[in-house]
């Protein structure tokens, strides 16, 4: 006797998972919605429409890491979600249901003393007088004492401006090493697993120890830096030697915008992948060296990134909340 096959799964039914699929992950989801997901898989073919738009979409996401190394570490990018979410569980149960990553998120909402959405910036008065405009999805905690003033970099990117208060500087952790400023104007960025520190004005130093025992024992020596200098560190590494920088173009995400000179397309396109919802896939990687330039404004994203595509006579498709397709 002939196994009886199970019925085709409908297109509405696999765009209904589509759209759960999308919500889920998205990490901030209400005991309500959660519920209405549940009485959703319930019904007729949607529990298995759900499973199979998981195994295409983690396919999907297994491409993704065979991205140039310059894509990698962005594509990696957690979200942060939203904290009612979290405390009500909803966002660990989400996680469980939808398979994505939630842990990074909830610790990152726990330290977090600031944070920022995809696309959103923010200026934040620090306790002292000083202030910290933060970039696309970024995050700070505040470490204030009587005899301290420290700023955590968790996550992202953050421009401080920082004036003396009775002698004491501002330092600013990230990746394991600190960048002190007194009066200075600086950036701190997280990207592709390094830190790297510019300077619009003022004086400031870096450091980053190769070990504790090192730190402890006073070992690491930092690098000073002035106006329009740079240098990066990655964890339990030495900062690099002060290098001339272009401020305006570094910093031109203050005012809205984001320079390309001469940058190659697939790090181009990691850049304006940090302003979008959606993950970024260049299909063609034999064209991922291109070199790309110009101005792009970052509070219109998508029509940024459909801009530089056609730069390089390629086209953009959008699958909204999802991935955008360079090919």
């Amino acid at each position: 006797m002939r196994e009886r096959q199970a019925p085709a799964v409908s297109d509405r039914a696999r765009k209904e998972a589509r759209d759960w699929i999308v919500r889920l992950s998205s990490g901030a989801v209400s005991e309500a919605e959660l519920a209405q997901f549940k009485a959703w898989q319930a019904a007729s073919d949607h529990a298995r429409a759900f499973a199979e738009e998981r195994r295409f979409w983690g396919q999907l996401g297994r491409l993704e890491t065979s991205r140039t190394s310059a894509a990698t570490e962005t594509a990696a990018k957690p979200r942060l979600v939203g904290r009612r979410a979290v405390l009500a569980g909803g966002g660990a149960l989400a996680a469980s249901i939808a398979g994505v990553m939630v842990a990074p998120r909830i610790k990152l909402l726990w330290e977090a003393d600031y944070r920022t959405a995809v696309g959103e910036q923010r200026r934040v008065a620090l306790p002292d007088g000083a202030v910290a405009t933060l970039n696309t999805d970024s995050a700070i905690a505040l470490d204030y004492r009587p005899d301290l003033r420290l700023v955590h970099l968790l996550r992202g990117e953050a421009f401080f401006e920082v004036r003396p208060q009775g002698g004491r500087g501002l330092r600013v952790a990230a990746l394991g090493g600190v960048t002190r400023m007194t009066e200075a104007a600086c950036a701190v960025r997280l990207a592709d697993a390094e830190a790297v520190v510019t300077v619009a004005s003022g004086q400031v130093e870096v450091f980053c120890p190769a070990s504790p025992a090192a730190a402890a024992l006073g070992e690491a020596s930092p690098v000073a830096l002035g106006a329009d200098q740079m240098t990066r560190y990655a964890q339990g590494h030495p900062p690099a030697s002060a290098t001339a920088v272009d401020m305006q173009a570094v910093l031109a995400w203050r005012s809205g915008r984001i320079v390309f000179e001469g940058r190659p397309l697939a790090r181009a396109l990691v850049e304006l992948e940090r302003y979008v919802p959606e993950r970024i896939i260049l299909a063609d990687q034999s064209r991922a060296g291109e070199l790309v330039s110009g101005v792009f404004s970052i509070r219109q994203a998508q029509a940024a990134i459909e801009a530089l595509a056609q730069t390089q006579n390629l086209t953009a498709r959008r699958i909204p909340g999802v991935m955008i397709v360079i090919s």
